[in-house]
């Protein structure tokens, strides 16, 4: 994937922490932006769920990278890659401000582990690395199911 993608998901965050005056983003508001896409082809193709939460600006670009990377991910090899393919987009915010991301990529093509780990899996763990959060991958037959844990 070229980085010129990469730097347009990381401007999109950056316009909503100058409508924030740079308090963070809201991230359902960074979910949509990344898939608005897929969105607006299909509404029943992508779902997206989860309280608001106020993502410092840190956090909110290494999430917005993070789901940069997965819908990458998704239309190269995933469920954005079949007309019927599918992506839920969950999360909540516990008590103690832990926040639990919860993607999942269906209806695309059979999925095997990779046999080495892609750039997009060694960004994501970098960039939620950082944040002292787990990135855990599980590569399902059906697809991919990744799920991010960070303090936000």
């Amino acid at each position: 994937m070229p980085v010129e993608e990469r730097i347009r998901a990381l401007a999109n965050v950056h316009s909503l922490f100058v409508e924030t005056r740079w308090i963070g983003a809201e991230l359902s508001t960074i979910a949509t932006q990344e898939l608005a896409p897929y969105i607006e082809k299909d509404k029943k193709r992508v779902q997206i769920d989860g309280p608001q939460v106020l993502l410092e600006p840190n956090v909110a670009q290494a999430i917005a990278v993070t789901l940069h990377e997965l819908v990458t991910n998704a239309v190269k090899y995933g469920a954005l890659s079949e007309a019927k393919g599918q992506i839920d987009l969950k999360w909540l915010h516990k008590a103690d401000g832990q926040l639990i991301l919860h993607w999942t990529d269906v209806g695309g093509p059979a999925v095997q582990m990779p046999t080495r780990q892609g750039f997009g899996s060694r960004v994501i763990e970098r960039m939620i690395g950082q944040l002292k959060g787990k990135a855990r991958f599980d590569w399902r037959s059906e697809g991919l199911v990744c799920e991010i844990t960070v303090q936000a």
